[in-house]
C-alpha cells in the first residue's frame, strides 16, 4: 500500500514538473506585419532589395500559397482577429463598422487567459463596432509603444505584434513625392535603393520612364520596410529571445498597385509570409526550416495557428486551423473582395495556388474602377493619359475599357500577371467546374452576408436585435438559399434574362435585388422589360430596389423620372441609401454632366463627421469620396472632350 502511495506521489509530481516546464516552455511569438504587398514584388525578384526577408526564407519557411481573405485592409484585418471570414461576420466592406456577437473575441483574449502578455504596436483597423472595448478585451497594450519589453517579467511568454506602414499605398503613390523622399527614400540606405532601370513590371503596365519612376518608388518603399523589419529583429537578438521566439512575418493583402489591392484577382489576394521556428519548437511543425512549401493557408488560420502553438485551444466557433501542423490540410482558399474605399464591387475567389478562379457579380464594370483615394495619384493620372491619348492597347486599355467576364480562371504558372482567362478553354472546363463548386460550396457554409447592402445588413440588426453572425443563419431574416439561385444569374446573358424577370416577382426583397442587379448587367437588352423596372423605380418597398431599377431605367432612357428617383437618394438624410445611389449614378451612367448639381448638392449638405454615430462616419467618408471623385473626373474628362453633351 505504501509503495502504490510513493508511486502515485512520484507519478503526481511528474506531473505537474512536466506542466510547470510546458508552461515555462511556451513559446514567444512575434507577428512583423506590413502594408500592401504581393509576393510577385518580392519573393525571387531581382528589383527588389530586400535582405531580411531574403535571409529568412533561408532560415525559415518560405509559403508560396498564403492569401489574405480580403483584398482591404481592415476586411482583411478583422479575418485575421477573429479567426473567420469577414463575409462571415459582415466586415466585408471596408471599414464598414458591423457588430459582433460576445462571442467573438479578437483571439489574443485567449492567450491573455493562458498567461501571455500581448501587445499590439499599433494598427487595429478591425471593422468592428465598438473598438475601444474590443480592442481593450483582446491586448495587454495597443499603443505606439507597445512592446514585448513592458511584460511584467522577463520569463512572462508574449505574443507581440508591430505593423509597418512604409508600403502602405499611401507612401508608395499616394501621398505627395516629396513626403515619400523624406519619409523613405532618404532614409533607406543607397546599397537598398532599386533605381528605374532595375524595375520589373507587371506586362499589363506600359513600359515607359514615368511608369518606371513611379514603381521605383514601390520598389523602394518594400526596401525600406524590409529594412525596417531588420530593426525590429535586432531587437529580438539583442534580447536575447531568438531561440524562444517563433517569428511570422507577412503583409496584410496583395500589392499597392493598378490590379492588386482592393481587385479580385490573385494580386489582391495573395501575400508574402514566413515562419521562422527555432530549433526549440521544430517539433511544432513538420516543415523544414529554409525551405519554401505550396502548403495552401489563408488569414483565417492565423490566430487559430497562434493559439494552438500557445497550447490553447481553439475556440470552436472560429472557421481557421492550425496551418503549421501536420494535420493541416487545404487544398483551397475561400476569399471575396466587396466595397473597397467608395467602390462597391461584389467577386468570389478561390485558389490552390496554381489556379485561382474568380465569379464576378458585377460584370459590366471594369477592372480599374475609380476609387478617389488611389485615382487622383501620378501613377493612375499617368495610366489615364495613356489611355486617353490612345497609347494603350490590347490587355493594357481593356482594364479600363471593357466589361469583365462573368468569370475567370487564371494559370498561375504560366500566367503570373493574370491576363489570360482560361474560364472558356475546354482544356480546363474540370478545373474550372471544380472551383466554381468549391465556391458555391464555401458562400454557403459561411453563409456570406455581403449578397445585401451594407445599409440593409445593419438595419436587420437592429430590426431582429441580433448581430449579422447571428441571424445569418436565419433564412426568415437572411434567405441565402433563396438568394444565391438568383444572384448566380448576373452576367450570364440574354439566355437567363427571362428567370430574372420571373425573380422580379418574388415577395424577397433581397432576391428581387438580386434580380435588378442582374438586369442592370443585360443593358439594353433589358429595354423589352422597362415598364415592369419602371413600376418597381415607382413601387417596390425597398428603397435599394428603387435605386437599382432607376439606374437601368436612366441608362436606358436618360428620363426625368428615373432622374427624379436618383436624385431623391442621392440627397436623402439615409446616408446609406445616399452612398447607393451616388456610387450608382458615377459607375453605371455615362451622363455625368447631368449630374454635376447633383454631387455639389450632395457635399454641401453632408454633416460634420463628429456629429455622426459611430457607424455613419465611414458611410460619410464614402459619400463624400464618391463625389469629390466623380467632380475630379467630369473635370479630367472634359480635357480631353470624353463627355457626352449635358441633356436639356
Amino acid at each position: 500500500m505504501k509503495e502504490l502511495l510513493l508511486i502515485n506521489i512520484l507519478v503526481f509530481i511528474s506531473i505537474m514538473s512536466g506542466s510547470a516546464q510546458n508552461k515555462a516552455d511556451k513559446p514567444n511569438i512575434l507577428w512583423i506585419t506590413f502594408e500592401d504587398t504581393s509576393p510577385h514584388m518580392i519573393y525571387d525578384n531581382p528589383a527588389a532589395k530586400t535582405p531580411v526577408m531574403d535571409k529568412m526564407a533561408e532560415t525559415g519557411i518560405r509559403f508560396n500559397s498564403a492569401f489574405s481573405t480580403a483584398t482591404i485592409c481592415s476586411a482583411s484585418r478583422s479575418a485575421i482577429i477573429t479567426g473567420l471570414h469577414a463575409t462571415s461576420i459582415g466586415t466585408g466592406n471596408h471599414r464598414s463598422k458591423v457588430n459582433l456577437p460576445s462571442q467573438v473575441k479578437g483571439f489574443p483574449y485567449y492567450l491573455r487567459k493562458e498567461g501571455y502578455y500581448t501587445t499590439n504596436n499599433k494598427k487595429k483597423d478591425y471593422n468592428v463596432m465598438k473598438t475601444p472595448a474590443f480592442t481593450k478585451e483582446a491586448w495587454d497594450e495597443s499603443s505606439g509603444n507597445a512592446h514585448w519589453r513592458n511584460r511584467p517579467t522577463k520569463k512572462t511568454p508574449f505574443f507581440s505584434v508591430f505593423n509597418i506602414m512604409y508600403s502602405h499605398a499611401s507612401r508608395k503613390f499616394v501621398n505627395p513625392e516629396k513626403k515619400y523622399i523624406e519619409e523613405v527614400y532618404n532614409n533607406l540606405p543607397e546599397e537598398f535603393r532599386t533605381t528605374p532601370e532595375e524595375v520589373v513590371l507587371p506586362e499589363y503596365i506600359k513600359d515607359t520612364p514615368k511608369m518606371r519612376k513611379h514603381f521605383a518608388r514601390i520598389y523602394n518603399c518594400i526596401n525600406y520596410t524590409d529594412y525596417t523589419i531588420g530593426k525590429i529583429l535586432d531587437e529580438l537578438k539583442k534580447d536575447k529571445l531568438e531561440d524562444n521566439t517563433i517569428v511570422f512575418i507577412y503583409s496584410d493583402h496583395g500589392e499597392a498597385m493598378p490590379r492588386g489591392k482592393g481587385n479580385g484577382l490573385n494580386t489582391g489576394h495573395r501575400v508574402p509570409l514566413y515562419v521562422y521556428v527555432p530549433k526549440k519548437y521544430q517539433g511544432l511543425t513538420p516543415f523544414k526550416s529554409g525551405k519554401a512549401t505550396d502548403q495552401v493557408m489563408s488569414f483565417e488560420d492565423l490566430g487559430p495557428t497562434v493559439l494552438s502553438l500557445a497550447g490553447v485551444e481553439i475556440p470552436s466557433h472560429m472557421e481557421g486551423g492550425n496551418f503549421l501542423s501536420s494535420s493541416f490540410k487545404k487544398e483551397m482558399f475561400y476569399g471575396a473582395k466587396d466595397g473597397t474605399d467608395d467602390a462597391r464591387d461584389i467577386t468570389r475567389e478561390v485558389s490552390d495556388g496554381r489556379f485561382i478562379y474568380s465569379r464576378i457579380y458585377n460584370p459590366i464594370l471594369p477592372e480599374l474602377q475609380y476609387k478617389h483615394y488611389t485615382g487622383h495619384s501620378k501613377i493612375y493620372v499617368t495610366m489615364r493619359d495613356d489611355l486617353w491619348k490612345n497609347r494603350l492597347k490590347g490587355f493594357q486599355k481593356s482594364i479600363f475599357t471593357e466589361e469583365r467576364a462573368y468569370e475567370t480562371l487564371y494559370d498561375l504558372k504560366n500566367d503570373p500577371w493574370e491576363m489570360n482567362n482560361l474560364a472558356d478553354d475546354p482544356e480546363f472546363k474540370e478545373q474550372l467546374e471544380k472551383m466554381r463548386a468549391f465556391c458555391q460550396e464555401q458562400i454557403l457554409a459561411t453563409r456570406d452576408l455581403q449578397f445585401m447592402p451594407s445599409g440593409e445588413m445593419l438595419r436587420l440588426d437592429k430590426e431582429s436585435g441580433l448581430t449579422p453572425f447571428e441571424y445569418k443563419t436565419d433564412e426568415e431574416i437572411y434567405p441565402l438559399s433563396k438568394i444565391l439561385p438568383i444572384a448566380e444569374l448576373s452576367g450570364k446573358g440574354k439566355e437567363v434574362i427571362e428567370q430574372q424577370v420571373e425573380a422580379l416577382n418574388d415577395n424577397e426583397d433581397l432576391v428581387r435585388y438580386w434580380a435588378l442587379f442582374g438586369l442592370k448587367n443585360q443593358k439594353e437588352d433589358a429595354e423589352p422589360y422597362l415598364d415592369k423596372i419602371i413600376k418597381m423605380m415607382e413601387n417596390d418597398k425597398a428603397a435599394f430596389n428603387r435605386i437599382e431599377a432607376a439606374t437601368i431605367v436612366h441608362a436606358l432612357k436618360r428620363d426625368d423620372a428615373s432622374k427624379a428617383v436618383l436624385n431623391k437618394y442621392a440627397l436623402s438624410t439615409d446616408m446609406f441609401y445616399q452612398w447607393y445611389a451616388l456610387r450608382n449614378i458615377q459607375d453605371y451612367l455615362p451622363n455625368q454632366l447631368d449630374f454635376v448639381d447633383t454631387y455639389n448638392t450632395a457635399l454641401s449638405k453632408l454633416k460634420p463627421n463628429k456629429s455622426l454615430p459611430e457607424d455613419l462616419k465611414n458611410v460619410r467618408f464614402d459619400v463624400f469620396d464618391t463625389c469629390k471623385g466623380a467632380l475630379y473626373m467630369i473635370k479630367q474628362k472634359q480635357k480631353y472632350n470624353l463627355l457626352p453633351a449635358q441633356a436639356n
